[in-house]
C-alpha cells in the first residue's frame, strides 16, 4: 500500500466533499490503487473508512482478478463478458457485481459521487480498451438513483500531478529501461539501415529490460524513429516510423514512451549517422543550454511560463526561436503524453510548479526539409529545486554521433 498516496486521496476527497470516487480509466486506477488494468473494463469504488483512510472496492474482468489483488482492496468482485453459454458487453455484465460493491460501500441517499469527466487522453495497455461513456453514467445513475454525481476531473488531475516516493521508484526504473532502449537504437544506426531496423532493436531492448525489473508484470513500450528530413515533422501530434534508409549525416530522432505496471516515462534522443553538420552541432548545443537554463529556474512556486521562457530565450538567442515549435514540457507519470498535464511549461501556461511534480523538458529544432533535433529529458521538482532524473542518459554529441 502507498501510504503517501492514501493520505493525498483522503485529503482530496474531503476537500471536494466526495463520499466516493468511481473511476474506470486505467491511469486513474493505477494512481488510486497501484493496480494497472489491461482492458480498461475495471471499476474502482473509492470511499473513506471509519478511520478516514481510503477503502478500495473493485469490479474487474475475471481474467484480471490475480492482478487486481495487488490493490489490497477491501472487496474484489469479478464478472465475465463471455462464457460458453452467453456473449455480453461490459455494462450489462458488470451491473450486478458493481451493484454489490456500491451496496457494500454503504452509500447513503444523497451521497456525493465524483466521476471521471473524460476530457483527458487515455493511457492504453492493450490493442483495445473500454472507456467511460454515457452508458457508464446511465448505469451509475440506475444503481445510485439518489446520489449526486460530480465531475471529478479537477480532483483527479491534482492528485496525478504530485508523485509519491512509490511512484518515483517506478519512474526511476523506467529511466533505466529507456537507457537500454536508446543504447540498442544507437547500436542499430548505420548507413544503409532502415528506420524500422532501429525501431525493432529498440523494442526488443525495452521489453527485455522492462521485464527484467523485479516486480514488473506488464511492460508497455512505444518507440518512434524519424530520420533525415522526416525528423523535421516530429513536432506534430504523432510520430511515425517509416522504411526510410539512413544516410551519412542524417539526424535520427528516437522518441519512446515506456510504462512499467502502468507508470510511464517519456524521452527523446536524436542521433547522427557518422557525423553532425555544423548546423546540427549548433542546434544541439542550443538544446543542451536551453535545458540547463530551465533547470536553473525550476523550483516550487516557479511559473510554467517562466521555465519555458528560460529555455526559449536560449533558443531564440541561438537563432532557433521559430524552429522550436512547441512548449518546453508537460507533466507525465500516469500517462506518457498529455500536453494538458500539470505542470505545463509553455508560453501561455498558467501553471505553478509544486514539489512532487514530474515533467519533461524538450527543447527542439525543426528545420523544414532538413531534419529535426529534440532533446527530451525528465525532471522532478524537489522541495528546493529540481532533480534531472534522466541524467544517466547521455545528451552530448560524443555519444549521439554514431560511427557509420
Amino acid at each position: 500500500m502507498d501510504a503517501q498516496r492514501n493520505l493525498m486521496i483522503a485529503d482530496a476527497m474531503r476537500r471536494a466533499g466526495y463520499d466516493a470516487l468511481v473511476c474506470r480509466l486505467p491511469q486513474h486506477l493505477v494512481m488510486l490503487t497501484g493496480y494497472q488494468p489491461i482492458l480498461g473494463n475495471s471499476f474502482c469504488v473509492m470511499t473513506l473508512g471509519a478511520d478516514g483512510q481510503p477503502q478500495t472496492r473493485l469490479a474487474v474482468p475475471t481474467d484480471e482478478r490475480e492482478h487486481a489483488e495487488s490493490a489490497h482492496a477491501v472487496a474484489v468482485t469479478t464478472y465475465a463478458e463471455e462464457t460458453m453459454t452467453r456473449i455480453d458487453t461490459t455494462i450489462p455484465a458488470v451491473r450486478e457485481p458493481l451493484r454489490g460493491l456500491l451496496d457494500d460501500a454503504g452509500l447513503a441517499d444523497g451521497a456525493v459521487i465524483g466521476v471521471e469527466g473524460g476530457h483527458a487522453p487515455m493511457a492504453s495497455y492493450y490493442t483495445q480498451m473500454g472507456t467511460p461513456g454515457p452508458l457508464t453514467s446511465d448505469l451509475l445513475s440506475e444503481l445510485l438513483p439518489a446520489a449526486q454525481f460530480r465531475d471529478a476531473t479537477a480532483t483527479l488531475e491534482a492528485l496525478s500531478a504530485i508523485k509519491t516516493e512509490a511512484d518515483l521508484r517506478w519512474a526511476r526504473h523506467g529511466e533505466a529501461v529507456a537507457l537500454a532502449g536508446f543504447s540498442a537504437a544507437r547500436n542499430a544506426i548505420r548507413v544503409g539501415a532502415h528506420e524500422a531496423d532501429v525501431l525493432g532493436a529498440t523494442y526488443v531492448a525495452l521489453v527485455r529490460a522492462g521485464y527484467a525489473v523485479p516486480g514488473v508484470w506488464h511492460v508497455t513500450a512505444h518507440a518512434h524513429v524519424m530520420s533525415g528530413p522526416r525528423a523535421a515533422e516530429a513536432y506534430k501530434a504523432f510520430n511515425l516510423t517509416a522504411g526510410r534508409t539512413l544516410a551519412h549525416g542524417d539526424p535520427v530522432l528516437v522518441q519512446m514512451e515506456v510504462a512499467l505496471n502502468g507508470y510511464w516515462v517519456e524521452l527523446t534522443r536524436t542521433f547522427f549517422v557518422g557525423a553532425a553538420s555544423d548546423e546540427w552541432q549548433r542546434a544541439h548545443t542550443a538544446c543542451i543550454r536551453a535545458q540547463d537554463a530551465a533547470l536553473a529556474v525550476i523550483r516550487p512556486e516557479a511559473s510554467g511560463r517562466e521555465v519555458d521562457a528560460a529555455a526559449r530565450d536560449v533558443m531564440q538567442a541561438a537563432g532557433y526561436g521559430d524552429a522550436f515549435k512547441h512548449g518546453l514540457g508537460h507533466g507525465f507519470g500516469f500517462q506518457a503524453i498529455n500536453h494538458a498535464a500539470e505542470p505545463i511549461l509553455h508560453p501561455a501556461s498558467t501553471s505553478t510548479l509544486r514539489a512532487g511534480n514530474l515533467h519533461n523538458m524538450e527543447p527542439a529544432v525543426y528545420l523544414d526539409g532538413v531534419g529535426g533535433d529534440r532533446l527530451n529529458d525528465n525532471v522532478l521538482v524537489t522541495a528546493d529545486g529540481a532533480e534531472h532524473i534522466s541524467s544517466a542518459l547521455p545528451r552530448d554529441l560524443d555519444w549521439l554521433v554514431v560511427s557509420a
